[in-house]
């Protein structure tokens, strides 16, 4: 059997230059934006299509047959 190989540090960073590298991945306002508009635009439609009435039907009446105990036994 192959040995996983355990990740090490390839560089070490000051706090400073962790920050920077996090201010350089962090989106812009614009994106935050955008991606906000396209999540309300998307709730708009699901709203205009009933999607939300849909899931109140089957509220309090889902079961489920199996517990998780059962479900992680499935798994070993």
């Amino acid at each position: 059997m192959v040995q996983p190989k355990t990740a090490e540090p390839s560089e070490t960073l000051t706090s400073e230059e962790r920050w920077e590298r996090y201010r350089q991945m962090a989106l812009t306002p614009e994106q935050v934006a955008a991606g906000r508009a396209r999540l309300q635009k998307e709730i708009d439609r699901a709203r205009a299509e009933g999607v939300y009435e849909g899931l109140l039907k089957w509220e309090g009446k889902v079961h489920w047959d199996i517990d998780i105990d059962a479900l992680r036994e499935d798994r070993d």
